[in-house]
Formats: structure tokens, C-alpha cells, sequence
């Protein structure tokens, strides 16, 4: 226990000689209220100073000051700095996303970074705790492309790149050059037996192709996760079981 005062409006906790202070006019004053009761101080603490939680998640890359988010002292202005701060102020671990932030400042394409946070959060994909994305493939049986049938065998654990320069990075162009892979919903819109999860780094996500209302991306690498089940016939409306 740290030495504190609650009262009906505030909530003050003393660690390492310094005082932290929360009034009751903020999104996270119950959650801060319901860790106290828990005994969890440092979890409240973190709950208390969104900023400095954010810093630590950032590994010294990404800072919060004056309610913006700042990687290596300059501002970022992008659309997903918003939903960092209000998940982190609603007491959600925001781990996955700084690190996912991080990597999408890193592609070289400004139209990439500006067009993959909509598309994730559009069409519903998942990330992982190091950031990256997790996408779909369709394969033939024996786990190659169902495009040429011989240039990528999709195993599990394997690993597939191509020059970024050989990517098309023309969202016009819907069907070109490039490692596709795509939501779940797109998947019932592609050939192929087997379906398997793929993790991609968000930097190296090239483009978003407008076919099939963006629910595809086109990638220069990655990594084959494991097969998981087909989704449904369209008819259905039902999928089958996702892996998460």
C-alpha cells in the first residue's frame, strides 16, 4: 500500500516521494478507484498518468506531451493518436497499438501510413502484443499460391518477401504485383483449399488495392502463422472458428 487520500472528488497517491492526483471530472477516475480497492497502486498510478504509461509502452520512442503523441521529440500527426489516448484513459492495455504506431511511422509510404489504421480498424484486424498484423491467405491444397501454383509454398513458420520496389504501390491497380493477403471477410471471395494466418510487420504493408471495398493489402514480407479453418459458404453469413 502507498500513502493516499480518496475523497469524494480526487484520488492522491504518494510512490517514491512523488504525488500523483486525479480528480473525479476524469474518464478514469472509478477505474482508478476499483484498483485502489484491489490493492493493484502501481496499476493505478499508470491509470492516473496516461503519459507516462505510454512513454514506458514506447521504449523511450514515444512520448505524450500536451495531450499529443511525439516519437523521438517530433509530433505525430496521425489518425490513431486519438484512440491511443481514449483506450489508455478507459484502462486498456495500449502495449499493442504504441508498438503497431511505431512500426506504421517506419513504412516509407506516407499513403501507407495514412491509409493502414482505417483499413485495420474497418475491416476488424487483429494485432499482435509486438504490433504486428494478422492477415488471411487462401492457398491451394498442397499449401503454394493458388496464383501461379509454384512460386510460394505457404508453410507453417515460413517466411516470404519480395523487393518493395516490386510491389505495386498503386491502390488502383486491384489485382498486380505483390504478397496479398486480406481480412476474413475477403476471404470468401478467393479461390484455394487452405486458409492461413499471416503475421505482417505494418511497415512493410506497400498498398491498399480498392477492390472488394479495401479488404485486402498488398506486402513485401510475412510470415505464415498456421492453417486455421475455411470460413463458411456466403450463403451462411456464419464463419467458422477464428483463431483468436
Amino acid at each position: 500500500m502507498y500513502p493516499h487520500l480518496i475523497t469524494t472528488n480526487t484520488v492522491t497517491i504518494i510512490r517514491d516521494g512523488e504525488t500523483f492526483t486525479l480528480d473525479s471530472a476524469s474518464p478514469s477516475f472509478n477505474q482508478v478507484l476499483d484498483l485502489v480497492r484491489e490493492g493493484l497502486w502501481d496499476e493505478a498510478i499508470d491509470a492516473m498518468s496516461p503519459a507516462d504509461a505510454i512513454s514506458a509502452y514506447g521504449a523511450g520512442n514515444i512520448t505524450v506531451k500536451d495531450n499529443s503523441i511525439l516519437r523521438n521529440g517530433i509530433e505525430v500527426d496521425h489518425c490513431m493518436v486519438p484512440h491511443i489516448l481514449e483506450m489508455k484513459a478507459k484502462g486498456f492495455d495500449i502495449a499493442p497499438l504504441v508498438a503497431f504506431l511505431d512500426k506504421v511511422l517506419d513504412n516509407p509510404s506516407m499513403r501507407s501510413r495514412n491509409q493502414l489504421w482505417r483499413f485495420v480498424s474497418a475491416n476488424n484486424i487483429a494485432i499482435s502484443k509486438e504490433g504486428d498484423l494478422l492477415f488471411y491467405k487462401k492457398v491451394n491444397s498442397d499449401y503454394f499460391d493458388v496464383h501461379t501454383g509454384r512460386t510460394h509454398r505457404y508453410t507453417e513458420g515460413s517466411v516470404h518477401e519480395m523487393p518493395r520496389s516490386h510491389v505495386d504501390d498503386d491502390p488502383e491497380s486491384t489485382c498486380s504485383t505483390g504478397l496479398h493477403v486480406c481480412s476474413y471477410e475477403y476471404l470468401r471471395h478467393f479461390g484455394g483449399e487452405r486458409t492461413m494466418l499471416c503475421s505482417v510487420d505494418p511497415s512493410n504493408v506497400v498498398s491498399v488495392p480498392i477492390d472488394y471495398r479495401n479488404t485486402k493489402v498488398r506486402v513485401c514480407r510475412l510470415t505464415v502463422v498456421k492453417e486455421v479453418a475455411n470460413p463458411k459458404p456466403l450463403d451462411t453469413g456464419v464463419y467458422d472458428d477464428l483463431p483468436f
